[in-house]
């Protein structure tokens, strides 16, 4: 059996002599706990149960998994940090205060993950990215390619409907000396599932250097937002006022159908939400948009309709 031990643990209901012995197939714990400077080990293909509860971990200690071990859920998680040894695929079963955030690398070489449950650490936005979430992070080592998980916990429908609305956009950001940047190139995130439940993945054919950033979040990838498919050339809208003139209190636009419950959004050149429409009402097919305190510059104006999206570039005079 392969199970390394060092240093101060706790097993509580568990019976960790017969283990030690051999006697048993698998390691059946309740309530384990890793001590200061402790390490736990736990071979790829051992079967191994906490029976519902979470692995405490100190902060000097570590829960350490051979590669491609694939332990944990809602129920049985880490809550501190994890270590891989090896290469391969692995899914890093970590959490904090309840919720569970694994985090699935595919790595070349050793990698560890720690998740909290709290607000990551203050920075400005980098290049390409809008916003930044202010609710969860983890901190991660080693080279990988890596897919963080969201749910309820995570607040992605703010983070998504505040910042453009376009949830591909949603990508993985990293803090470097004060600033949030991309982890991997702009459009390369792979993103999959919906506000409530999804996760979202580096360049899946580039290994990222973790150690060059100290808390990972999400992020929103503001090139994505502005290269959203310009769906209503097909239907037809059109602004009639652009260069909006100085003189001019409203940004005048023509449907060339019925819209109901027509949605529009006002972003800046950096990709910053200036202003948001909801509901708007067209009169025998136009419609006006409020042009107050946006100063003069180019802006790229997003319309929302029945589930499709189109961005027109607008400038202010």
């Amino acid at each position: 059996m392969n199970l390394k031990l060092h240093n101060p643990f706790i097993f509580r209901n568990c019976y960790l002599s017969l283990l030690l012995l051999g006697a048993l197939p698998c390691v059946m714990a309740q309530d384990l706990y890793v001590g200061p400077n402790a390490e736990f080990y736990l071979a790829k293909d051992l079967a191994f149960t906490t029976s519902n509860t979470v692995v405490a971990v100190d902060a000097s200690g570590t829960f350490s998994m051979e590669a491609g071990t694939n332990w944990g859920s809602a129920q049985e998680f880490v809550d501190g940090n994890v270590s891989v040894f090896g290469a391969g695929e692995t899914t890093l079963p970590v959490g904090n205060k309840g919720v569970y955030a694994p985090v699935v690398m595919k790595h070349s070489a050793d990698v560890s993950a720690q998740y909290s449950n709290s607000a990551p650490s203050g920075g400005t936005n980098g290049t390409d990215v809008d916003a930044v979430s202010g609710v969860e992070f983890w901190e991660l080592t080693g080279n990988a390619v890596v897919t963080l998980p969201w749910n309820e916990n995570s607040d992605i429908t703010s983070l998504v409907n505040d910042n453009g609305g376009v949830l591909s956009a949603v990508s993985i950001v990293g803090l470097n000396g004060g600033v949030w940047d991309l982890i991997s190139a702009s459009h390369s995130f792979t993103v999959t599932g919906d506000l409530l439940n999804g996760n979202v993945a580096s360049d899946l054919n580039n290994e990222v250097n973790l150690d060059g950033f100290g808390q990972y979040t999400f992020g929103i990838d503001n090139q994505v937002v502005l290269s959203v498919n310009d769906l209503f050339l097909s239907t037809g809208i059109n602004l009639l006022s652009n260069p909006v003139k100085a003189e001019e209190s409203d940004i005048r636009f023509m449907a060339s159908g019925e819209m109901v419950d027509l949605k529009a959004s006002i972003y800046d050149i950096n990709g910053r939400l200036m202003k948001r429409f909801d509901k708007i009402e067209l009169s025998v097919g136009e419609g006006n948009l409020p042009k107050s305190n946006l100063k003069s510059g180019l802006y790229f104006l997003k319309f929302e309709h029945e589930g499709k999206q189109g961005v027109k570039k607008l400038i202010i005079e």
